[in-house]
This record gives structure tokens, C-alpha cells and sequence, in this order.
């Protein structure tokens, strides 16, 4: 079910994710960075949010968070029924 804000949370999605891949990556090259470990805390934790607003909306984003009692996927239309805007 859409409710028209389906763009704002991949949106957020997407950009949290961004920013948690640059922490890591930085994080790479200065382990013993206190303040990137902090920025890459608080990207985690946006991330994470990020994912759960959007999924309580539209469902799983990846096969690993689908639930294993109920088959999901296909409980929308396909991309060929309108289902990919």
C-alpha cells in the first residue's frame, strides 16, 4: 500500500546508506579515528531507522529481513502491473 511518502523514505534509505558506506571506508584508512567511529555510530543508527520506516510501509528491502512464516514478495503487484513507478 502506498501512502505518497514512499519517495521521502527510500530517499532517506539511500542517503543514510551513503553516509554509513563513507564512515566505513574511512574508518578503513583511521581506525583509532574517536570521531569517525562516532559519525559511523550515528550513520548506523539513522540507517537502521531509515530502513525500518520504509519497510513498515513497503515491506522488506532485502531477502534477509523477510519473514519466513509468509512469503511476501508476491503480495504486490508486479513491476509489468504497475507495481515499479
Amino acid at each position: 500500500m502506498m501512502c505518497g511518502c514512499d519517495d521521502k523514505l527510500l530517499q532517506a534509505v539511500y542517503e543514510t546508506g551513503f553516509a554509513l558506506d563513507e564512515a566505513t571506508l574511512y574508518l578503513d584508512t583511521h581506525p583509532d579515528c574517536p570521531m569517525a567511529m562516532q559519525y559511523f555510530q550515528n550513520a548506523r543508527r539513522m540507517n537502521r531507522q531509515a530502513m525500518k520506516s520504509y519497510e513498515e510501509v513497503n515491506g522488506p528491502l532485502q531477502v534477509a529481513d523477510a519473514d519466513f512464516n509468509n512469503w511476501n514478495w508476491i503480495n504486490g503487484p508486479w513491476p509489468w502491473e504497475g507495481g515499479i513507478r
